[in-house]
This record gives structure tokens, sequence and C-alpha cells, in this order.
């Protein structure tokens, strides 16, 4: 396949012809949510091709890409979706024999820029389950909250928790800092009315915390009661995305026992936009460290994909302001789950898998301090460091291989807003 496109792509852009990542968007001109597929600085609009034609001797019903989600297209499974992305591909490739090469008028309607465009969340998102995948994480945020000292049991069985998907947000979407009951040591003035629960107090958190993580979709549903063994799991996973799993921490403390965080949690995720298939992750398959696993996860084939991930926050816009903020780099090599793994092991009980179900990789901190992928983490190295303040604003970032030669994510953002009292 040429690395050259008829839509300009700048060198250094995550969505090369190699990527090929799909979403959903609007314009305002058409603000009806539809599909799109990411190339350079622009969107090829697939429901426009759909209407055209384009895709009627591909192996799909056309209808799947007039939908305002990605869930009946992704449904179709992984031959045809593969199979659908190449003719992508071969329709942006400068040839020929390519309509859009050779119509250069159904080109200029297809194609809309990314900036003239809002993003949308690209799944009907039925379930959320977020996984505990760093034994790096665990350390240091379970012996934070006193529980004692975590060890590899903790990872026999492997540990999730079931989200909140109604509260998952696109991109850009600004996160209202949670209200909640904290601990009276961490209460400061809110002119809130206070909490008598045990002494603890009704206020706006003051440890807004996030969590820099991978998660991926659900693509094709399994059957109730169906499990799914792990060298069959890939043909159920449609395509990964960034993911913020924003925390209250303060919130969480008093939460954690005997059942878990609840409203630490629950009051917002945010993924990035634009989801990445398998295939365009095919090229960056490495194999995962040798793990202690229980016997129903050992994995002949067992590979992880070569994902490098990063956090910057950016300190309320102000020049003046000196706090120091959180940054990383980490990778999905950090985590001690593959993706095969964790839909196995999600499905062990029989449990019934949707599609467009999300299912995040937990936290992604490694061993080096500069790999810690939560401000609650940081702090430890770090004292001066800062919980997220009101206006900071996160970005996430994701990419295998290099910007000129590799797949990326895109960003995954979001800004802080005040409590609503």
């Amino acid at each position: 396949m040429s690395s050259q496109s008829i839509v300009p792509i700048p060198a250094d852009s995550p969505f090369s012809l190699a990527n090929i990542p799909f979403g959903i968007f609007s314009t305002q001109s058409d603000p009806i949510p539809r599909p799109g597929v990411a190339i350079g600085e622009h969107i090829l609009d697939l429901k426009l091709l759909a209407f055209e034609g384009i895709f009627a001797n591909h192996g799909i019903s056309c209808d799947v890409l007039k939908h305002t989600t990605l869930n009946a297209f992704a449904a179709l499974g992984r031959p045809i979706t593969s199979s659908v992305r190449e003719y992508i591909q071969s329709l942006l490739s400068p040839s020929s024999t390519s309509p859009l090469h050779s119509n250069p008028s159904l080109l200029e309607r297809c194609i809309v820029k990314q900036t003239e465009a809002m993003m949308h969340l690209p799944f009907d998102i039925g379930d959320f389950t977020d996984f505990m995948s760093s034994t790096t994480h665990a350390k240091n945020t379970h012996s934070g909250h006193g529980h004692g000292d975590v060890n590899v049991d903790m990872f026999d069985p492997p540990r999730a928790a079931p989200g909140r998907a109604s509260t998952i947000l696109p991109s850009a979407t600004p996160v209202v800092r949670p209200v909640g009951h904290l601990p009276p040591q961490n209460h400061l003035s809110s002119g809130l009315p206070r909490g008598s629960s045990e002494g603890s107090v009704l206020a706006p958190t003051n440890e807004l915390d996030v969590e820099l993580e991978l998660a991926f979709f659900v693509g094709v549903p399994t059957e109730h009661f169906e499990r799914v063994p792990v060298e069959k799991a890939e043909e159920h996973i449609f395509g990964v995305v960034l993911l913020n799993d924003w925390s209250a921490r303060d919130i969480q403390g008093p939460e954690t026992l005997p059942f878990g965080a609840f409203n630490a949690k629950n009051f917002a995720s945010t993924i990035s936009p634009w989801v990445v298939t398998l295939d365009a992750l095919e090229p960056f398959k490495v194999p995962h460290d040798i793990r202690k696993v229980p016997s129903y996860l050992a994995d002949k084939g067992d590979m992880t994909y070569d994902i490098s991930v990063s956090m910057e926050v950016i300190a309320d816009g102000s020049t003046t302001d000196q706090r120091e903020t959180g940054e990383a780099r980490s990778s999905l090599r950090n985590s001690y789950w593959t993706f095969r793994q964790m839909l196995a092991f999600h499905t062990l009980s029989g449990c019934r898998m949707r599609t467009g179900d999300l299912i995040g990789t937990g936290t992604l901190s490694g061993e080096d301090q500069t790999s810690l992928c939560s401000l609650i983490e940081q702090r430890k190295h770090f004292p001066h460091r800062m919980f997220l303040q009101d206006m900071d604003e996160v970005i996430l970032r994701g990419w295998c291989g290099t910007p000129q030669r590799g797949v990326g994510f895109g960003e995954c953002c979001g800004i802080v807003l005040p409590a609503r009292l």
C-alpha cells in the first residue's frame, strides 16, 4: 500500500494512511452525527460515500455507515471491517482507479476539516469496566489508603470494577468538579451544608485527579453464558481509544472499603474521539513480558501492543502560575494484562458482552518516576505537585512508532470547571 494520500497529510500527523481510525462527527451544515475516518487534518465522510454507493460491492450493507454510532458497523466483525478499512485506504491512495481520485468533485464533497467538525462518542456504550493492570499503581494507591502492601496476589485473579457508562464524555468536554463526602481534615470552606456522616463534610473535592489509561471497544457481541477463550478474544475487539478516568481521591478514601469507589469515580471519564483499529495496531505487536497468570488466561500467542502514552497538565492558563503540574510518559507494555486476557476474564462467568461495551486497562503507571500516570502517585515523589485546580487542562496523547512512521490516537482533552454549589 502506498504511504501517499490524495488528501494532504502533515508529516507529524497521527492520522496517516496507515491508521484510518473511525469516529462519529457532525458539522454545522449537517448536525446529525455520522461515521467518518480521520486522515491528516481532515475527515472522510463515510455516510456521504455510502449514499453514493461507493461501498455497495464491498461486503456490507451501506445502511451501517449511515447510523449515528459505530455499533452496527463494528458488530459486522473484523473480517468485514478490516476489508472496509483496506478499501478506504485504496480510495485515499493516488490511484487512477479510485473514484475519489477520478472524481475531484466527490472528493471535495466528502472531505471535512477537523476544525470544522464536532466529535461525538463513537459508540452507544452499554457498559464500562475498568481493570487494574499496573502493579506500580496498585502499590502506590492501595497502600496510600491504609490497606497494607500489595503483592502479585492482587493479580491472581485479575481485578476489575464496573464503571458508569452514562458519564463517559468525548474529548474536549469540560468536567465539573464533583461534590461529595470529604473527611474533615480535607475540608475547605465551600459554603455548602456540612454532612453528618461520621464527621464527614459535604464539599467539592480538593483532590481531583486523573488516570492515564487506554481502553478498547467490543465489536462482535457474545452470547449470555458464552466464555471467550484468550486466543479468540481479538475476534470480539474493534479498536482502542485513550481514556482519562477522572478521580476524586478525598471522596474515594472513605468509600473504598468495604465496597469500592462510587461518587469518587462516577462523575466523568473522558475518551479520545477516534477509535484506532486492531488492524492499524497489528504492526506494533510485541511479546508480552512473562508474568504469573491463571492457567485459563495462559496464551501461547501472548502479545501486547507497543503503544506509548503521555499526560500533560496545563495550569489554569495563567502565565504567572508556578505550580508544579503533572506530566508522564508510559506504555501499554506496563499493563499486567493484555487486551485478550481482559476480555477472556470478563467472560469467565458467562458475562454477556455487547457491541460498544468499553473496557479500560486501568492506570498505566510504570516503575520509573516519570511514568506515574496519576497525580496521587506523583505526589509521593514530587511533594509540591498539586491535584487539579479549576481551569486546569489535561491532555492525554498516544502513539505507536514515530510521528513520521507510525499510528497515533490524537488527543484526549478535558478542562476542569468549578463545582456547582
